[in-house]
């Protein structure tokens, strides 16, 4: 969907036009237009990122005269085929310049002095954390650069960290059970690459973590969707759509969905866990996120009533500790981890030895990392409820026990059409279709409560006045969705 390639386009310098005219000539450049690919008419372009016809109308003149764009009668506007700026782009979306994700786009656009931030999901660094648990002592800084081999599976010590951590939580585990990854998204993607063929169905949550989507569809996987209602996905609905779909995978993260912030219940779980017993479809059970509670202690995780079944559970330092130490791992069968780990070997031969060994340190303080978290977090998060209940009365949502975010339902409209607006307001914000496979959820926002009390009231003060904006402009109240034909 264009709309979705274009990403937090209104944000910077110049007029609408202009910066309209940029973000197309990107698309073109980064390889998402390809020659002789359709564009939207000026009309349906117009609607879905809320703007007047006019304005898309200059922009596309502006792609005609530079070379980029050619109108045929009856054929509408299309990406040049024969062009000489249009070709060094094709070139350079070759050579593998970036690639079509929302993941990437974020990553890409995040950071911007005159945009506040409510799309990505990155926790801010903690306070009052001992800073020497982030190093190491002299003596073992000076073994580790005398250390020149690569350990595909993670340093021991680490491994054995992250298995004692498991053990605390009730799940039988030893260290070869363990394999130590780049974040959770290399945990994802290693499962991914392992399990599933082109063509294969995955079952995910719909909505999901579209970090996973991206992985799921970097594989050519054919995502099968998972409703995820009140108290998440229902073990009966995994069983049925297995059995329907021939699943190869099953994504989940029970705890603190992500977007949701739902929670599973013990006996589902272990519904889930005789499940893969039966079956033995390999399950995710995602817990980044399940450290960071607002109350009682999470559930276990689904691996503790299956401990040497197919269940993979994915973990992180990333979101309770920081997010640049980039240090995940896959708890699972030894034997899946053996061939997880050549998958491993072949992308980067190992993760970076002195982060790991600062991990083993942090896990070490885990207890206190989820009492700071939360004592940072929970006042976040009852600030931008109290804020959206008073300034965005209309907007509904649950108020999660944990996690990272609020999943927030729009009275009308479309998500997709608001996150432009929004956009010139000096906010980016995550529209529902980017968590969905199948681009349902038109009505819904993910919005973190990471951000300081002062981003997040000023935040949700361009929020309210991009609603009046979007509120008042002449537009359908269920808009359609504008695609590339």
């Amino acid at each position: 969907m264009l709309v979705d390639y274009l990403g937090p386009w209104a944000a910077g310098k110049g007029s609408l036009q202009q910066k309209l005219t940029r973000a197309l000539i990107q698309t073109i450049r980064h390889g998402l237009l390809t020659p002789g690919l359709r564009l939207p008419s000026e009309r349906n372009l117009a609607q879905a990122l809320s703007l007047s016809r006019t304005t898309v109308v200059a922009a596309y003149d502006n792609l005609r005269e530079g070379g980029w764009v050619e109108s045929r009668s009856g054929s509408g506007t299309q990406v040049c085929i024969r062009s000489e700026v249009v070709a060094a782009a094709r070139n350079a979306a070759q050579a593998g310049v970036l690639s079509a994700s929302p993941l990437l786009g974020l990553l890409a656009n995040h950071d911007r002095p005159d945009m506040i931030d409510f799309a990505l999901g990155t926790p801010l660094a903690l306070t009052g954390v001992p800073v020497e648990l982030f190093s190491v002592g002299p003596e073992e800084q000076t073994a580790l650069i005398k250390d020149h081999r690569y350990y595909p599976m993670g340093l021991e010590p680490l491994r054995r960290a992250i298995a004692a951590s498991y053990m605390n939580s009730g799940v039988e585990t030893t260290y070869e059970q363990v394999l130590v990854t780049n974040g959770a998204q290399q945990a994802i993607a290693l499962c991914a690459a392992l399990f599933v063929q082109r063509g294969d169905t995955v079952l995910v949550e719909d909505p999901a973590y579209f970090g996973a989507l991206d992985a799921f569809r970097a594989v050519g996987a054919r995502i099968s969707p998972l409703p995820v209602p009140a108290k998440g996905v229902r073990p009966s609905v995994i069983r049925d759509r297995i059995s329907a779909t021939a699943a190869r995978l099953v994504y989940l993260t029970p705890t603190f969905q992500n977007p949701t912030g739902e929670v599973m219940p013990k006996a589902a779980r272990k519904e889930i866990a005789q499940i893969v017993t039966e079956l033995g479809v390999p399950v995710i059970d995602d817990t980044t996120v399940a450290d960071i509670t607002f109350g009682g202690a999470a559930p276990p995780p689904i691996a503790i009533d299956c401990p040497n079944g197919m269940v993979l559970s994915i973990g992180s330092l990333s979101k309770l500790v920081w997010a640049g130490l980039r240090i995940g791992w896959v708890r699972a069968p030894e034997p899946v981890i053996q061939r997880l780990a050549r998958l491993k070997s072949a992308a980067d031969l190992g993760s970076p030895i002195l982060t790991q060994r600062i991990a083993v340190r942090l896990l070490g303080a885990l207890d206190e990392f989820r009492k700071l978290r939360r004592l940072q977090l929970q006042p976040r998060r009852d600030l931008l409820v109290t804020l959206l209940k008073q300034h965005l009365p209309e907007w509904k949502f649950r108020v999660p026990a944990g996690g990272l975010f609020l999943w927030v339902k729009l009275p009308h409209g479309d998500s997709r059409e608001f996150a432009q607006v929004a956009a010139r307001h000096g906010v980016i914000v995550l529209p529902g279709p980017v968590m969905s496979a199948g681009d349902e959820h038109v009505r819904f926002l993910r919005l973190p409560f990471l951000a300081q009390s002062e981003i997040l009231t000023n935040g949700v003060s361009r929020l309210a006045s991009a609603w009046r904006d979007y509120k008042s402009s002449d537009r359908p109240q269920t808009p359609g969705t504008v695609t590339l034909v």
